[in-house]
Parts: C-alpha cells; structure tokens; sequence
C-alpha cells in the first residue's frame, strides 16, 4: 500500500503522531512514512525560529540600533532608517499578536468619511 504523503505530512505536522501512529492509520511500516516525508518536514530551527519570532525581531531591533552612530545615521537616508525600524517593529508586533495600527486613528477616519457622505447626501 503506497504512503498518502499528504495525509501523513498533516498527521505529523498538525496533529503531532509518531511515525509508528500513522502508519497503523495508513497500514504501513513507520520506515515507509519516514522515508516519503523526512525530507519535507522542516528542520528542528524553522520550529525554534517560529515560536521565538518576535523576540528575535526584537533582537536584530536592538543589534541595528547598536550600530548605529552620528557616521552611519548621517549616511543613511530618512527613509531608510524609518522604514527599517518600522518594518522590524511592525513585524515584531505581529507576531506577538499586537495591532500594527492605530485601531482609534481608523476609527476615527471612517467617522469622518460618513460625515462627510452624510454632509453632501444632504441628511
């Protein structure tokens, strides 16, 4: 019986089963699904890398913040110190499931747009 990688791949990956749990489910050895899926898995440092994400983010924040001096700042453009530090901080909030925007500041955008559709409707 061939190996549904797919379903093995799911098992393992979302589901957290042993080699030797999805192969009882599929009806084949534990070698057999090893063999077709070890090479799809993701090494051990994807997985340390995502559950520490954010704080590495926040890490290479502080690393290029240390290199920075009156030199390198005088160098680089606005744009470019703004934009690598407020896409390192959005990033860093995402991950730690924060908001990358100012939810009030919108809030307050789409009160303002309906006053003025209202103002020119005429209600």
């Amino acid at each position: 019986m061939p190996v549904d990688v797919s379903s093995a791949l799911d098992l393992r990956l979302n589901h957290h089963l042993s080699y030797s749990e999805i192969a009882a489910i599929q009806g084949v050895s534990p070698q057999a699904i090893h063999g077709r899926i070890k090479n799809l898995l993701p090494p051990e440092e994807v997985n340390v890398y995502k559950d520490h994400r954010a704080d590495i983010l926040a890490g290479i924040q502080a690393r290029l913040l240390s290199h920075l001096d009156d030199d390198r700042l005088a160098k680089a453009s606005a744009y470019q110190l703004v934009g690598s530090m407020g896409l390192l901080y959005d990033k860093e909030r995402l991950e730690r499931g924060m908001s990358t925007a100012n939810l009030a500041s919108v809030h307050s955008d789409i009160q303002a747009i309906k006053e003025l559709k209202r103002s020119k409707s005429g209600t």
